[in-house]
């Protein structure tokens, strides 16, 4: 773990293209750290740290809604000792960037269907059913490659999609002119990063205030999963391998 890289100026690329591809306000420097303003009814604005230091700790006292996150490059267990009881924990996330383009591999039986999306380029790979089997996004914000909100559904998992969509969203990378790549990963896809050539630089912790329950939404015939653990919509049947709050 390369923790002597992450600065705020890192955060940020990762920040605004986090933005950029949900298509919310640019972070604002404030407060010593970094704050977007999300606007959305599981979550109305996030605070991100380099670390849960005394600039972490004001912001946290000056909150009192819910549904406002703050995030940290550190573990799960400082963020919990830097804040009082009432900030929940969430699971972990690891901050990761990857030094060299990462090579193409096929998915046989599934085409691409690609498409602009807010600031971000998605790629969906559709089965012959014509169900979405896996999809991401990928933010470029200068010569900084986001990847963002990738998911595999679970009955298309063990298939090889997760290598092969990250290969295709590499190549639309390497096209704009990347020299760096970020991701914030969940436990689900730090094994898949690792082999792939990403390298951890961080742990990326979260706490919230207490939120409206659990819940689950219907539009457009599909079922959404909403609440406190997310600060955005993904299908039910979805694993999530990048963060999606």
């Amino acid at each position: 773990m390369d923790t002597l890289t992450v600065d705020l100026a890192l955060l940020e690329r990762w920040l605004v293209g986090w933005s950029m591809a949900r298509g919310l306000p640019l972070p604002r420097h404030a407060g010593g750290g970094l704050v977007v303003d999300v606007g959305m009814p599981d979550q109305s604005r996030r605070h991100v740290f380099v670390d849960a230091g005394a600039a972490l700790q004001a912001c946290a006292a000056a909150i009192d809604e819910p549904l406002v996150y703050l995030k940290a490059a550190v573990d799960c267990d400082e963020l919990r000792r830097a804040l009082p009881a009432r900030w929940q924990i969430e699971a972990p996330r690891w901050l990761m960037a990857c030094d060299a383009p990462m090579a193409a591999a096929a998915a046989p039986g599934y085409s691409i269907a690609a498409s602009v999306e807010h600031g971000g380029s998605v790629l969906r790979f559709v089965d012959a059913d014509g169900a979405v089997a896996a999809s991401g996004v990928l933010v470029m914000n200068g010569a900084t490659a986001i990847f963002d909100r990738i998911g595999t559904a679970p009955a298309h998992r063990r298939r090889g999609l997760g290598r092969a969509l990250m290969g295709a969203l590499d190549a639309l990378a390497r096209e704009a002119g990347a020299t760096e790549r970020l991701l914030v990963a969940t436990g689900a896809g730090r094994a898949l990063y690792l082999q792939l050539g990403w390298r951890v630089l961080a742990r990326y912790a979260t706490a919230v205030l207490a939120a409206p329950p659990f819940g689950e939404l219907v539009e457009n015939g599909l079922s959404w999963r909403h609440g406190a653990a997310n600060g955005t919509a993904l299908p039910v049947a979805f694993r999530t391998m990048s963060e999606t709050p």
